[in-house]
């Protein structure tokens, strides 16, 4: 990878920045039209998302996965238990307590519009990479994530250490 230098600091990788920026904004279009095409919104997708992953999860961590409130993820909730999306169910162990289930299949039609970008992009990947330079790729974007999700101070001295 070429690095050529910034006009305001150190140096870039010169086609990987606006390669990031294209990918995201290809999935975030995809993931818009997806959602458009079911009727929901983002929110409602990431708590479906979430769910299938998390499957009996209390609201509570959906509210902090999700960053809401209290009240609007219970209006999140009842929007996708009314819609037949999800489903609430008593904690067994704590009756005051629910468990939040998605109950349509996100891998079958229409559903699977919502990870159809990403199962695409990882297809296109697996036929160009071997899984060694897939893991090395996803290793570097992590940390780079990890790096600018710091103070600025901590980018600072992750980039000179």
């Amino acid at each position: 990878m070429t690095n050529v230098p910034s006009a305001d600091g150190p140096p870039r990788a010169s086609a990987l920045s606006p390669a990031l920026i294209a990918l995201a904004e290809a999935r975030q279009a995809a993931q818009h039209e997806a959602r458009r095409s079911l009727g929901i919104g983002e929110m409602d997708a990431r708590a479906l998302a979430f769910l299938a992953q998390n499957p009996g999860s209390r609201p509570s961590a959906l509210r902090a996965h999700l960053g809401l409130t209290s009240a609007g993820v219970s209006t999140l909730c009842d929007r996708l238990i009314e819609r037949g999306t999800i489903h609430r169910d008593t904690d067994p162990s704590d009756r005051r307590a629910s468990l939040l289930t998605v109950t349509v299949d996100l891998s079958s039609s229409p559903w699977n519009r919502l990870n159809a970008f990403d199962r695409s992009l990882e297809a296109a990947l697996a036929a160009e990479a071997d899984p060694a330079t897939l893991q090395r790729i996803a290793e570097l974007l992590t940390h780079a994530l990890s790096v600018t999700a710091q103070s600025p101070e901590g980018a600072e001295s992750a980039q000179t250490g």
